[in-house]
C-alpha cells in the first residue's frame, strides 16, 4: 500500500506552495506534464515548477 502514499512538503519551486514526494520512491514526486500527473524524480527548474501546487479549501 505504499506506493500510493505521498508525503507533503515544502514546495520545489516555492516554498510557501506544496510538492507532494512518493513515500516508496523519495527521489519522486507528483508532476503535471501535459494535462496528466505523473510521478517523476525532478531533475531541472521546469520540472520543479510542475511538481509545485497551490493546496486550496
Amino acid at each position: 500500500m505504499r506506493d500510493a502514499t505521498f508525503r507533503q512538503a515544502a514546495g520545489l519551486a516555492n516554498s510557501s506552495w506544496t510538492s507532494f514526494q512518493s513515500y516508496s520512491h523519495p527521489d519522486r514526486y507528483i508532476r503535471h506534464y501535459s494535462y496528466l500527473l505523473r510521478l517523476d524524480p525532478i531533475s531541472d527548474t521546469r520540472s520543479r515548477a510542475d511538481a509545485t501546487f497551490r493546496v486550496t479549501s
